[in-house]
């Protein structure tokens, strides 16, 4: 790269390079594209308008020409030779004559060198196999513009079709768990949005209902979404609405849960040790007669009765709870048919303040 470009002026240094196994895909190259773009606009140039760098050796002509505050861009020729001012000249004539040159000359270079530093980026980040196309037997890529290498790209590999279509719709409606940020779900219905803006375009409307079809099968949004039905069809239709109100009833789902969990936890610390063990000898015993735990019920010996078959699970429920992580679930412990409860008579102290140990056997 020249001197008249340096590395550390653009965002990112090295752009996300596609696998050699893998074939450049839309969103493989969209990305490519964005860093590329990032990168040719932090190269300063008057040309163009002046607003947004050396962005037009990246995108086509007509797209260029549709932004704002733009005029048509013109690549910058080199002037030459040295400037000849003409028979005798004056001080100021040579002065201002070796001014313009410089001015000229510099604004060229400037120009090549971003050109030849966007195209090693590209070059870099995509396998030869998808570009060796436009590979000069003599002279390489020397002679190739780093936009004749993304429109080759764009035009062989980086369409849309509607089995591409059908996988991002599948990509947004897919299932979110309660366990996951509920951030997740938001980014994953704008990401296919995005993906499908030049294409078929995903309104709103329709992403609204991908998420409200993914919070009903959650189970955990049972009064949040009775409130979101009394809301009139034009405040329903606004995914921002949708954000900021399942946003705030995630945030006292998860504070809830957060109580019951330490509630839980205290109620275990009280368990003295025989009940421990006693929990952990059936919890272990899959020789004999094993247990199963489920979050909202606790641990039996019901083998159909987990968290993942539950049939009467409760706000919450989370389906990886087990008797190993039970993920703040209930800790009661079911008896088997025909076992009789264990009684620890407590115990008590004498008048003197001394313990009184219980007869043995209580």
């Amino acid at each position: 790269m020249s001197s008249f470009v340096a590395l550390d002026q653009f965002c990112t240094t090295t752009l996300t390079a596609i696998p050699p196994e893998e074939k450049p895909t839309y969103n493989s190259l969209k990305i490519i594209h964005q860093e590329l773009n990032a990168n040719a606009m932090a190269i300063n140039s008057t040309l163009g308008g002046g607003h947004y760098g050396h962005l037009a050796l990246v995108i086509p002509e007509a797209t260029y020409d549709a932004l704002p505050h733009t005029v048509p861009w013109q690549n910058p020729a080199h002037p030459g030779a040295a400037p000849n001012p003409g028979v005798a000249p004056t001080g100021p004539q040579i002065t201002e004559a070796n001014r313009v040159y410089a001015a000229a000359e510099t604004k060229f270079h400037i120009y090549k060198a971003t050109e030849v530093a966007l195209k090693k980026q590209l070059l870099e980040a995509v396998p030869d196999t998808f570009t060796k196309t436009l590979k000069h037997e003599m002279y390489g890529y020397a002679q190739t513009t780093v936009l004749a290498v993304l429109t080759h790209l764009d035009t062989t590999y980086g369409s849309v079709d509607a089995e591409d279509l059908n996988a991002n719709m599948l990509r947004m409606e897919a299932n979110w768990s309660p366990s996951q940020p509920i951030k997740d779900l938001y980014n994953q219905i704008k990401d296919a949005q995005k993906f499908a803006a030049d294409h078929d375009p995903i309104t709103d409307k329709l992403a609204v209902r991908s998420a409200i079809k993914n919070l009903e099968k959650s189970g955990v949004f049972t009064d949040a979404l009775k409130d979101w039905r009394k809301m009139t069809t034009a405040e329903q239709e606004s995914f921002v609405n949708l954000e900021s109100h399942f946003t705030a009833a995630d945030k006292e789902r998860r504070r809830v849960l957060t109580t019951k969990e330490m509630g839980y936890a205290n109620k275990a610390t009280e368990l003295d040790n025989t009940t421990n063990r006693h929990m952990a000898a059936k919890a272990n015993d899959t020789e004999g007669d094993p247990m199963y735990y489920c979050w909202s019920h606790g641990l039996g010996p019901n083998s159909k009765h987990t968290s993942a078959t539950c049939s009467k699970k409760l706000p919450g429920h989370c389906d990886k709870a087990n008797q190993s992580n039970m993920l703040g679930g209930c800790c009661v412990i079911r008896r088997r048919d025909g076992e009789k409860a264990v009684y620890r008579r407590p115990q008590r102290p004498n008048r003197d303040g001394s313990e009184n140990q219980p007869p043995a056997g209580q």
